[in-house]
């Protein structure tokens, strides 16, 4: 005989409870449970318990790492390369793809088949939309996708609007150069040119030591922070800041320009990371030799923290 509807309810309570408490880490625990019964699935296929296991646990777990080289090297191959025994869907079956970012559940792609265009691909879910470039000749570029419902916390976000911001050098021109595009209007904004003022001391600095200049973005991951998107220019790392509410370019300082100039500790340069810090401002981390650097900024840089990094090498 069924158990009473009280009694049933109780029961899918408890269950849910201790389903909570599965480690993220291995998320295919979950569709394991799924598997076993009807009551037991009908719990895990709750929107509620979906909420309630991201908000207990926090951070999602890292599912799965992109490869990705520089552009210079060429178009790597096409694969995800899954971190945990979770079913995943299939990789875009697509060539040319370069992975340019991967935020909020979701993955950009840059695809060369017939005319360039994006994919952003939900690996979860296997959900693509594929989008045109903004019409800029691109010399060299980055780009960040990201959810873009207000007030997202992003822990389960599949399926909702989102956009994507592309930074360029553009060709011929050398200009700095962004778009955004929407989900929700399947349009670009007009690109907007960052004011050749914004970079007049960083030409300055570039052309005194010695250096032809060209403002060449960063082919590297941004950070997105509220209406705002930051990337990194190649000589000197001085921060772009894109605004795409606003759809304005501006330029910061890096936080200590010395270290950054070529022949002083210029193996900074090549080993810098943007990031969100807990408190929502931006974070700027940089490895010198065994050390770990790390400022944030909301109106000014400040020194957040230096740490020795454990290296080693091992030879065959």
């Amino acid at each position: 005989p069924s158990l009473p509807l009280p009694m049933a309810s109780l029961m899918d309570d408890v269950t849910a409870e201790i389903f909570l408490r599965l480690p993220p880490d291995e998320p295919e625990h979950l569709f394991r449970a799924a598997l076993v019964c009807k009551p037991w699935l009908r719990v895990l296929r709750d929107p509620s318990f979906r909420r309630r296991y991201s908000v207990f646990h926090r951070a999602p777990p890292l599912l799965g790492l992109l490869h990705r080289l520089q552009v210079f090297e060429g178009d790597p191959a096409a694969r995800l390369a899954p971190t945990t025994a979770a079913p995943l869907s299939p990789y875009p079956d697509l060539s040319r793809t370069r992975p340019l970012d991967c935020r909020h559940g979701r993955v950009l792609l840059h695809v060369g088949v017939g005319a360039w265009h994006f994919v952003v691909w939900d690996p979860v879910t296997g959900e693509q939309h594929r989008l045109p470039e903004p019409g800029i000749p691109w010399l060299i570029y980055t780009a960040a996708v990201f959810c873009a419902v207000p007030g997202c916390d992003h822990l389960d976000c599949h399926g909702g609007p989102f956009r994507v911001v592309f930074l360029v050098t553009e060709d011929c021109t050398d200009l700095v150069k962004a778009a955004v595009y929407s989900s929700e209007t399947g349009a670009w904004s007009t690109p907007v040119t960052m004011d050749a003022g914004c970079d007049v001391q960083h030409r300055r600095d570039a052309i005194a030591a010695g250096f032809y200049y060209t403002p060449y973005v960063q082919p590297r991951r941004g950070a997105v922070i509220g209406d705002e998107a930051y990337f990194t220019l190649r000589w000197g790392n001085p921060v772009v800041k894109y605004n795409w509410s606003k759809n304005r370019i501006s330029m910061i300082d890096p936080p200590t320009k010395d270290v950054y100039k070529p022949g002083v500790r210029k193996e900074y340069g090549n080993h810098v990371a943007l990031m969100v810090m807990e408190d929502s401002s931006l974070g700027f981390a940089c490895v010198e030799g065994s050390s770990l650097h790390l400022w944030s900024r909301k109106r000014v840089w400040v020194s957040y923290s230096s740490a020795q990094v454990l290296a080693y090498s091992q030879s065959s």
